[in-house]
């Protein structure tokens, strides 16, 4: 399982380095490709090869008939990006998604279970703080019987 949460700096070339942390997780359980893609205009997926695939699949599989699916398809499988690990443990990200996304020196690399997603490191702070002030009486009525 990939979580957590690390604040990590792009070098001048758009380079991520993993944190070792994860590294090792990741060339352990998965290898050294990582898929990147954009999914929002705040964040971009990055996910190891092997979780991707099914992914994809699924993507692959959406009724292409429907207009929205299509650019939701386009969106996410035309901005994918297969990126192998060099033996430093770093990553060079698409200029251009670093541009859509808005990610400049300072990241949130966060670990989200299959995946990470790379946050500009000032947004992914007022993800948190949002986060944080979430209506507990709210919250309850969405999550249902689930509890940690």
């Amino acid at each position: 399982m990939i979580g957590g949460v690390s604040i990590v700096s792009l070098d001048s070339k758009g380079r991520l380095a993993i944190p070792a942390r994860h590294r090792e997780t990741l060339l352990s359980a998965f290898g050294h490709k990582l898929v990147v893609t954009l999914e929002s205009p705040d964040h971009l997926l990055i996910y190891p090869e092997p979780n991707w695939r099914p992914v994809e699949a699924r993507l692959l599989a959406l009724p292409t008939g429907n207009p929205t699916l299509k650019r939701y398809q386009r969106l996410v499988l035309g901005h994918a990006e297969t990126l192998e690990m060099d033996s430093a443990g770093r990553i060079l990200l698409p200029s251009r998604l670093r541009e859509l996304v808005g990610l400049d020196k300072d990241v949130a690399l966060v670990g989200m279970g299959n995946r990470f997603e790379l946050w500009n490191a000032e947004e992914w702070d007022s993800q948190t703080t949002e986060a944080l002030a979430i209506d507990q009486a709210d919250l309850a009525q969405h999550l249902g019987d689930f509890t940690l």
